[in-house]
């Protein structure tokens, strides 16, 4: 995440293990097992899953913004409050601006019952997004925002999340076999019982990921 501590670690793993992971920005420091993201951000997600036909349409408008120059960016990421009741994140990108088509943006949308096989989705939104138990084998999520969604039990094996913001994200059971992970931050992300191996982690950065059981 943007502006977080750096902890890089190319051919290891440096993450909490316990259930208490100190708050660097100013809170109080609270029990983290469960409650990753921010609170208020969960209670974001929309109470309706998003139609597949508006999905679609968001997906071919986002391929003519990458297709015209659009992607390569860089997100930043902003917190309202450093209060882990009330803090809203949102991120900004840096990057070209695209000749056509539109950025998918896909922050807080309840993304179960889509088929998201291989979907391509490089350098997009989906902060505070919800997919539980999803197939994202294949996906392309490189450079995309992924912070405090809840992607539980969901399946990234094959999937590029190079250079990937997962900060705070719920990915706990899910299976990341064979992904490339090489850039991605997951900062006091909650991976416990998550399958690793043969994932690509170089340079990856783990500062308090909660990492018990994972297998790699």
């Amino acid at each position: 995440m943007t502006g977080a501590q750096d902890s890089t670690t190319p051919s290891s793993f440096d993450g909490t293990t316990g259930a208490n992971a100190e708050d660097t920005r100013g809170a109080p420091a609270v029990d983290m097992r469960g409650v990753t993201r921010y609170r208020t951000m969960a209670k974001m997600v929309a109470s309706m899953p998003m139609d597949p036909d508006d999905f679609a349409e968001v997906l071919a408008q986002h391929a003519e913004f990458i297709a015209n120059g659009g992607g390569g960016g860089r997100w930043e990421t902003m917190i309202t409050t450093s209060d882990e009741n009330a803090a809203i994140v949102f991120g900004v990108y840096v990057g070209p601006k695209a000749a056509a088509g539109a950025q998918a943006g896909l922050a807080h949308r309840r993304l179960t019952g889509l088929d998201l096989r291989g979907v391509q989705l490089a350098f997009a939104d989906l902060c505070g997004s919800y997919g539980p138990g999803q197939d994202l084998t294949g996906a392309n999520l490189a450079g995309s925002l992924l912070v405090d969604s809840d992607f539980v039990g969901a399946n990234f094996a094959g999937a590029d999340l190079s250079g990937a913001d997962l900060s705070r994200a719920e990915l706990r059971r899910c299976s990341f076999r064979g992904a490339n992970l090489r850039g991605a931050d997951l900062e006091k992300a909650d991976l416990t019982g998550a399958d690793l191996r043969g994932a690509d982690v170089t340079d990856a950065k783990w500062p308090k990921t909660i990492m018990e059981g994972v297998l790699r």
